[in-house]
């Protein structure tokens, strides 16, 4: 039954493939999956199960015919928005008022920049000291620098630094700008730095989390967008591209090898467990959960931290493992998150919600033209399955301003407000 998943999206990966013509966006985020499941079946024929997150041991693996359907269709259903997206059709991106986007690129400048004052004096001191120690003592409750810095600055950047998580808005603007706007390089450049906010602070916890979300998303991006590349685009991006794709990769090989080198899997070993336990653990938590006290505060984080003052800590998600008697904060993919907080019936009916709202923003296939808002919507949706992989990706209430700050810019567009 393990088999099944790897089987179904190798399959759909062809499928979508063939139908749109080449490796559009439906066919990047269907090979995730392919790529992923592939990963799951390496590790049970491996005998590597219980370890690197997976919940299951060898001796009580049950991958039944039910949870394994709901996986597959489930997450397929979640790719329909993006199987009408043909990027490779769009003649032409619109912008309604370029003054308000660059308004909002200037946001997204301003919270990178505070961002670099909070990790600046301390970045160089972590990444030169030992990665392995600095995650542990995240994982013990400890605060970073940057959070201890961010505590004595006033209320006003307080509250700026909560869109913190969105400038990775920056990356469809920056090839936006790009492809269809003549803005100077400085412009770009800013842009380009405003996108690296949140894998710059990742660092501060030693975590690899960010700069894997970055990487998943700018691959996106550049599919979505490279149909419109001129071959001085194309250079460009080389020359400032692959310096940071070099350094990202250093850095996620560091974090790893401190992190696993004392474990008898081994950093690749431990990595493949990683990418490949989604749906193991989607699995385990049908067979094992107790869904009697579903928990809302990873998947509706701006209701839970203002209205029932809950948010997705460290202590909260250890409470909830305690009720549960395994450990949550593993990778089940999205749609494993899903139902263990919101109950089996609640995940169905999110994804057939998700996948509406999907429908209504796309409206119809074949599209020859978009506005920048839809983009900036269509890209945020695509984080949700795409990082969806490891986890459901806005579980914290800051990462909600961002999908907030697109509509609020998408309403400003599609109803002509000028400021």
């Amino acid at each position: 039954m393990f088999i099944l998943p790897a089987i179904w999206f190798i399959i759909l990966t062809l499928l979508l493939w063939r139908k749109h013509q080449g490796i559009d966006v439906c066919v990047y985020i269907s090979s995730l999956y392919a790529a992923v499941n592939v990963m799951a079946v390496i590790v049970v024929l491996t005998d590597m199960l219980g370890g690197g997150g997976i919940l299951f041991s060898n001796g009580n693996a049950e991958f039944g015919i039910i949870p394994t359907l709901l996986y597959c269709v489930l997450l397929t259903i979640t790719l329909l928005p993006f199987h009408l997206v043909y990027d490779r059709e769009v003649k032409a991106i619109s912008v309604y008022s370029p003054f308000l986007l660059d308004c909002l690129s200037a946001l997204l400048f301003a919270v990178a920049l505070l961002n670099l004052y909070l990790v600046a004096d301390s970045t160089l001191d972590i990444l030169s000291g030992d990665l392995g120690a600095v995650r542990n003592s995240i994982y013990a409750g400890e605060e970073t620098p940057a959070q201890l810095k961010a505590e004595s600055m006033p209320y006003i950047a307080k509250f700026l630094y909560y869109f913190n998580p969105a400038t990775l808005l920056a990356l469809p603007i920056l090839f936006y700008n790009l492809c269809f706007r003549k803005h100077p390089w400085w412009w770009n450049l800013l842009l380009f730095f405003a996108s690296l906010s949140m894998p710059i602070a990742g660092i501060q916890a030693a975590d690899r989390t960010e700069m894997i979300y970055y990487a998943t998303m700018l691959l996106f991006t550049l599919i979505f967008f490279r149909k419109h590349f001129t071959r001085k685009i194309k250079r460009a991006l080389t020359i400032v591209g692959l310096p940071f794709v070099l350094l990202g990769a250093v850095y996620v090989i560091a974090v790893s090898q401190s992190r696993f080198e004392n474990v008898s899997e081994g950093t690749s070993g431990r990595n493949l467990q990683y990418a490949g336990q989604g749906y193991l653990n989607f699995c385990y938590y049908w067979e094992h959960a107790n869904y009697e006290q579903p928990a809302v505060e990873r998947i509706f984080p701006m209701y839970s931290h203002f209205i029932k003052k809950v948010d997705s800590t460290p202590a909260r998600r250890s409470e909830r493992s305690g009720q549960q008697g395994f450990f949550i904060s593993v990778f089940p993919s999205f749609i494993g998150d899903l139902m263990l907080d919101l109950t089996p019936i609640g995940m169905i009916v999110w994804v057939i919600c998700y996948t509406l709202l999907g429908l209504l923003l796309v409206r119809q296939s074949h599209r020859k033209e978009l506005d920048i808002s839809e983009v900036l919507l269509i890209f945020l949706m695509a984080c949700i399955p795409t990082f969806g992989i490891f986890y459901f990706r806005f579980h914290k209430f800051t990462y909600t301003f961002a999908v907030i700050l697109a509509l609020v810019y998408h309403f400003l567009s599609r109803y002509r407000i000028r400021l």
